[in-house]
């Protein structure tokens, strides 16, 4: 299916080519409209480099209507007797820049002073619309940087690049929007708890550095996001997902696509996923010598296409899936694409089938990377489940089916260690039963006993995070990665660890496990103040309320029998 209103011409030379057309012609998924978010630029350009590289194209931008600010951080080394063409703003070799298109941000930090150049310059807003630097290293270092920021290398010959800037800059005055690509759900995010932090997965994945850490969540930045949508593709949760389209609305675009297929006589469909902006016209080159059974499938981006994408396609009918990447691809969406085919791999091929009915199609691309074929195809029956629109959901769905189909259906299949799906072990020996782990659980995976010291775990929870592993104070937890297919074993409630619990001398209520306890004596019973103090030591085994009564009366309150 091709999103786009300008579909790509496809030949049907054959049977498989005629049911290919057929297919892609007969698609009605309505996709639901995402928020969109707005810029304005009023054409303030900040210009920072040397000096005799900023003037030139200070003059030429001033030329072209535009309001030109500079920033030279070194002198131009050519005396000159004539006046200058062009008034120098700032001077600093010292500088930061940071922000995106229509609010750009820039302090000098020479001298051990921070002066805000665009409150200096007498900018309403204090900001920049554009940035044009001149250097040996961008100071803006995301992988994908900001709309609006041009960056020109001195360690070469820049010239054709500065006539591209030129050319593009006077474009890029007045208001423009773009849309949300994201949705953010918090209340599922596994990024952190308590202070602690655990998984980053979004922000590892993430080429426009849009998404930053917020306390125990995350935060993006609509303005810098770019829609590369390896950040949904990467959550274990599906706390943050893709929304241009959802992943619903693509994996019922892609069954319809191949039911269609098949209803009109197609044999064999491997769907191709590849990005508007830069794979289309890839594919286009090869389009007359690729086999007439590849399903050409339009994506914003090929970065959001994930394990729940994937394995949907195969279940609905997909006998291969080739996601086709470009010499644009960044590349943290590279590896985490990468990431996800090899949790892909480790799931089919456990099932019993060919790992490779699932790649990479690397760049450069060629028309035998497009037309080869796993060894074995998958086959399977197409499933009839609609999509839910819950990553994890989905993702069961389709292994279930899977499972339901394999010859020879294993229990449990091993992943790789990035993978969100596993269990977790507890050192029963170590464990004090502090539930510190439940309190920073953000998926329910692991429960307390109430009164009973009791650590249980429901392995279909857990999302692999870490954050258990993390806030143990004895070092008490593993993971391990892993598929347990049995829904009903995986839903179960199993317990990890138990103990007596310990009650309070004094009123006799259970209050902590008895391995608590006995950790706790061992580890102050060298202390100064508990050797020479036994009432110390005895408080120790009473509850929180005992305890103050107790200190309490020995401060010269109550006796300890009236209290």
């Amino acid at each position: 299916m091709n999103l786009s209103e300008n579909p790509i011409r496809l030949p049907e030379s054959s049977s498989d080519g005629k049911a290919r057309n057929i297919a892609l012609n007969s698609i009605s998924v309505q996709i639901p409209p995402t928020s969109v978010v707005g810029y304005y630029s009023a054409g303030q350009v900040l210009i920072v480099g040397p000096e005799d590289d900023v003037t030139d194209i200070a003059q030429r931008l001033n030329e072209l209507s535009m309001k030109c600010h500079t920033l030279v951080t070194a002198k131009s080394q050519i005396e000159s007797e004539q006046p200058k063409p062009i008034r120098i703003d700032f001077e600093s070799k010292s500088y930061e820049l940071t922000g995106y298109f229509g609010a750009f941000q820039a302090v000098s930090t020479a001298d051990q002073r921070r002066l805000d150049l665009g409150l200096y310059a007498g900018l309403e807003s204090g900001k920049f619309d554009l940035v044009v630097e001149f250097s040996n290293q961008p100071t803006i270092r995301a992988e994908v940087p900001p709309p609006g920021y041009y960056w020109i290398d001195l360690n070469c010959d820049s010239s054709i690049r500065i006539e591209e800037v030129v050319q593009e800059i006077p474009g890029m005055v007045g208001s423009f929007e773009k849309p949300k690509y994201f949705n953010y759900d918090p209340d599922i995010c596994a990024h952190g708890n308590s202070g602690i932090t655990a998984c980053t997965r979004c922000i590892d994945a993430c080429p426009t550095d849009a998404i930053f850490s917020v306390g125990d969540k995350i935060e993006v930045e609509t303005h810098l996001c770019q829609g590369g949508g390896s950040c949904s593709t990467a959550c274990p949760t599906g706390a943050i997902t893709y929304a241009y389209p959802g992943a619903d609305s693509l994996e019922e675009i892609v069954q319809q696509l191949l039911s269609n297929y098949r209803q009109a006589g197609g044999t064999h469909p491997s769907i191709i996923f590849f990005d508007r902006e830069n794979g289309r016209s890839l594919l286009e080159q090869g389009i007359d010598s690729m086999h007439e059974n590849r399903l050409p499938v339009e994506v914003e981006e090929v970065g959001s296409v994930g394990l729940d994408v994937c394995l949907s396609a195969l279940v609905y009918g997909a006998s291969s899936i080739k996601i086709m990447l470009t010499s644009e691809t960044p590349n943290s969406v590279r590896r985490e694409l990468e990431e996800q085919i090899q949790v892909l791999h480790a799931l089919i091929s456990g099932l019993g089938h060919s790992d490779g009915v699932v790649e990479l199609l690397n760049y450069p691309l060629s028309i035998d990377q497009i037309n080869s074929d796993a060894a074995v195809m998958l086959d399977t029956v197409p499933a009839s489940f609609t999509p839910s629109g819950i990553k994890r959901t989905d993702i069961r769905s389709a292994l279930e089916h899977l499972h339901d189909h394999a010859e020879n259906p294993p229990d449990q299949v091993a992943l790789p260690a990035h993978a969100p799906f596993g269990e977790i072990f507890v050192d029963t020996v170590s464990c004090t039963l502090c539930m510190g782990c439940v309190s920073v659980c953000p998926a329910a995976a692991l429960e307390a006993g109430g009164d009973t010291p009791k650590l249980s775990f429901i392995e279909h929870n857990c999302v692999q995070c870490g954050l258990c592993e993390t806030a143990c104070p004895e070092n008490s937890i593993s993971r391990n990665p892993r598929y347990l297919f049995a829904p009903e074993e995986r839903m179960r409630s199993r317990t990890l660890n138990e103990d007596t619990p310990f009650h309070c001398r004094m009123c006799g209520k259970p209050f902590a496990s008895s391995a608590m306890l006995n950790k706790m004596r061992e580890k102050l019973k060298g202390h100064w103040m508990f050797e020479k103090n036994s009432e110390a030591m005895q408080r120790l085994e009473m509850c929180e309320d005992c305890r103050v009564k107790d200190m309490f009366a020995a401060e010269g309150g109550f006796p300890r029998d009236k209290l």
